[in-house]
């Protein structure tokens, strides 16, 4: 689920695991990321794929506050070491990928991020809208009093592939 998230979000790994409930707008499609790493809140587009998973997580009855948790259903510690949270998880899947003949070696959570970026300049958004979308610094005085509204983000996000087979709920990531 951690994956699929990060690849139709493109936000960074450490915004999906602080990410809560009360952040989440699905009717909107509108995820609020509180504190970036550039330090000002923002605003993610949500692809229509998402929306699934988002509102099956949004479901559960327990009142913890964090969307995604472990497979134990804890919080995630935030750390960056040695592969940060997800790397137990992505070696276990590499092992198990191993198995059936089907090994990878190139991916990590910062591997859909790239995704995401390289996507939206191959279908042609405008590299405001990416910026955007991906929560960079704004690098000139232009893009510094530039907001995109809403919906061409929505847009943008939505441009994102759906892969055949792929389900949200199935917590697998896209192939790519």
């Amino acid at each position: 689920m951690v994956m699929t998230a990060l690849f139709y979000t493109g936000m960074r790994p450490i915004e999906l695991f602080t990410l809560e409930v009360t952040d989440v707008d699905v009717a909107n499609r509108w995820i609020v990321v509180g504190s970036s790493k550039t330090g000002e809140p923002r605003g993610v587009p949500m692809h229509d794929f998402l929306v699934l998973l988002f509102e099956s997580l949004l479901k559960r009855k327990d009142k913890k506050r964090q969307v995604f948790r472990t497979f134990k259903r804890h919080p995630y510690t935030i750390f960056e070491a040695g592969g940060g949270q997800l790397k137990g998880a992505i070696d276990g899947a590499r092992k198990r990928l191993a198995k059936a003949k089907q090994p990878i070696d190139d991916v990590s959570p910062y591997t859909a991020r790239h995704r995401v970026s390289t996507q939206l300049v191959t279908n042609g958004v405008h590299p405001h809208i990416k910026d955007q979308i991906l929560g960079h610094a704004a690098d000139d005085m232009s893009r510094h009093y530039t907001n995109v509204p809403r919906d061409p983000l929505l847009e943008a996000i939505n441009t994102l592939p759906v892969y055949a087979g792929h389900h949200p709920s199935s917590g697998a990531s896209p192939s790519h």
